[in-house]
C-alpha cells in the first residue's frame, strides 16, 4: 500500500454514506484519484469537513489497488476559491475547468505543472472581473491540452509541417489537433477559422497570465474557439461536455 502525502485539490463530491464522501482529488504528487473520505460527514472528522469541491489543501491518502477506491485519511484545508460562486462566469469557468481535468488528465499519473495550472486558473476566475473568464477559461484549455500532448506545434500545419500564418483564416482539424495549410486536404472534423480566432487562440494559448484576463473575445470569436475545443475535446475523450456551452 502506497501512502502519500500532496497538495491536493477537490474536484468533485459525492455522498458515499450517511457519514462519508467519495472525493475526486486532483494531486500534485499522484495525478488524479477517487478517493473514500470514512466520517467526512460527521461532526468531528479529520478533515476540513464535511468536503466540498474546489478546495486547496494537504492531505494523507493511501492508494492499494490503483482500480479501486483510494482512502483519504487527512485533509486540511489551506485555500477556499469563494470567488468561483459570486457569479456565474466564473462558476462556469470553473465547471468547464473541472470537467477537462476529469476527463484527460490520466489517473493516479502525476502531473505537477497540470496541477499548477489548475490552481493558477482557479485563482484568476475567483478575481477577475466577469467579462474576463472567457479569456481565462480558453487559456486554460488550450494550456492544458498543450501540457498533456494533444495540441500540435503552433504555426505549422498539422499535415505537412509547412509554416501556416497566425494572422489569416485557417482550416483547424479537431482529429489531429492543429492547423492545415490551403495545400493539405482536411481529414475528419475540420472547422474553418477567422484570422481573429485564429489570432486570438494563438495568443491564450502562450501569452503571459497578466495579459490574458484583458483580453475581450467577440462573439463570433468565441463560437469559433469554443466549437473547436469541443471537437477536440470528444475526439480525445469520446464525450462532449456539459458545461462547455456555457462558457
Amino acid at each position: 500500500m502506497a501512502v502519500y502525502k500532496s497538495q491536493v485539490l477537490i474536484l468533485k463530491c459525492q455522498d458515499w454514506s450517511e457519514t462519508s464522501q467519495v472525493v475526486h482529488l486532483l494531486a500534485r504528487e499522484a495525478g488524479r484519484l477517487r478517493s473514500l473520505a470514512k466520517g467526512s460527514r460527521r461532526g468531528l472528522n479529520p478533515f476540513s469537513g464535511p468536503l466540498d469541491r474546489w478546495v486547496l489543501g494537504e492531505a494523507v491518502f493511501s492508494v492499494a489497488d490503483p482500480d479501486r477506491l483510494a482512502t483519504l485519511m487527512e485533509l486540511y484545508e489551506t485555500e477556499r476559491f469563494e470567488g468561483l460562486r459570486r457569479h456565474l462566469p466564473a462558476f462556469y469557468g470553473a465547471s468547464y475547468a473541472t470537467e477537462l481535468v476529469m476527463a484527460l488528465v490520466p489517473d493516479l499519473d502525476p502531473q505537477p505543472a497540470a496541477f499548477d495550472l489548475v490552481v493558477r486558473t482557479f485563482r484568476l476566475l475567483a478575481q477577475v472581473e466577469p467579462e474576463a473568464c472567457r479569456a481565462v477559461t480558453f487559456a486554460f484549455a488550450w494550456r492544458l491540452l498543450a501540457l498533456l500532448g494533444y495540441m500540435a506545434e503552433g504555426g505549422r500545419c498539422v499535415e505537412c509541417q509547412a509554416p501556416v500564418a497566425a494572422d489569416q483564416p485557417a482550416n483547424y482539424s479537431a482529429g489531429l489537433g492543429g492547423p492545415l495549410c490551403a495545400n493539405c486536404r482536411p481529414e475528419g472534423r475540420t472547422h474553418h477559422l477567422t484570422a481573429k480566432t485564429a489570432q486570438a487562440m494563438a495568443f491564450l494559448a502562450s501569452a503571459e497570465w497578466d495579459e490574458v484576463p484583458r483580453v475581450r473575445l467577440s462573439q463570433t470569436t468565441a463560437n469559433q474557439m469554443r466549437s473547436v475545443l469541443a471537437a477536440r475535446v470528444a475526439e480525445l475523450a469520446g464525450k462532449e461536455l456539459s458545461a462547455s456551452r456555457y462558457v
